[in-house]
């Protein structure tokens, strides 16, 4: 007890400990204050950078408050990241909401505070595309690639198969809510070697994935942005939706919706829909 009682007194109670002490959380508090600060910026400017777009599409741009993702209680922003590195709450910075044709589109920008261990504290962003539809059996559908992105090479027959069954073999929530099989989907040849999907009715989502309808998706790849080219595409709950791991770029954005939106044109049960209605 003395000894700590001496090195209270000697060391913790020294004015230089002290001063060392308060300017350490002074400067902890001043560079979380410029991290949001920073961020708060950049999204004032991403809001001017869509705005343009939002008129010419006679869409509405929501900001932080009313932004939302239609299926964050489905599948939350950033679910594969580690949750003890995240640094603040996951928040929605801006909505875009808007139609093309009889399809009701909102893209949403969101973004948290994550500590990368070893590179400092930074802010992650993510999109998702959501589009309403009728309601159909839970189906993930994505289009591998077959060469590494780095030299061009094609990829060997084990990573050729991990990066057939990535992300799709994952059951989204309704799946595992209804406990319902999950199973790959027969795909018309040639397609079933462009794509790989899995669903709860296997039966039923390969009559929505018709040979039009993915021959479609393969006819726009000139038309999308490299992130989208594998188009890994999610169905559930009355909802279509695509998760994009950066910020939105408004000239990219409408290369992806448009093919999404021709996709669901070709897929027989795939009906426009309001957000708002049940489903």
């Amino acid at each position: 007890m003395d000894i700590l009682l001496k090195i209270l007194h000697n060391v913790v109670l020294t004015p230089y400990f002290l001063a060392w002490t308060a300017a350490a959380i002074v400067f902890l508090v001043v560079r979380r204050w410029w991290h949001f600060r920073g961020h708060a910026k950049r999204r004032e400017a991403q809001i001017a950078a869509l705005t343009p777009l939002a008129q010419r599409l006679g869409g509405r741009l929501l900001g932080p408050g009313e932004a939302a993702m239609w299926t964050a209680e489905l599948c939350k922003p950033f679910r594969n990241e580690f949750s003890v590195a995240l640094r603040s709450k996951r928040q929605f910075d801006l909505s875009l909401d808007f139609q093309r044709g009889p399809w009701h589109v909102r893209v949403t920008e969101a973004s948290v505070r994550y500590d990368s261990r070893g590179f400092g504290v930074r802010w992650l962003q993510e999109h998702r595309v959501e589009i309403a539809t009728a309601r159909l059996a839970p189906l993930k559908v994505r289009r591998p690639t077959k060469y590494n992105v780095t030299n061009g090479q094609p990829l060997s027959p084990s990573q050729l198969e991990s990066e057939w069954t990535q992300s799709v073999s994952y059951e989204p929530e309704t799946a595992k809510q209804a406990d319902a099989q999950w199973v790959p989907v027969p795909l018309p040849p040639p397609m079933d070697q462009e794509f790989s999907a899995y669903g709860s009715d296997p039966a039923a989502a390969a009559r929505e994935l018709n040979f039009g309808a993915l021959h479609w998706i393969i006819d726009q790849e000139g038309s999308l942005p490299a992130f989208a080219k594998g188009l890994s595409l999610t169905f559930e709950s009355g909802f279509v939706y695509l998760v994009v791991h950066d910020h939105i770029y408004p000239d990219d954005l409408m290369g992806v919706v448009e093919t999404i939106c021709g996709l669901l044109d070709r897929m027989p049960g795939a009906r426009p829909r309001h957000p708002a209605a049940t489903v």
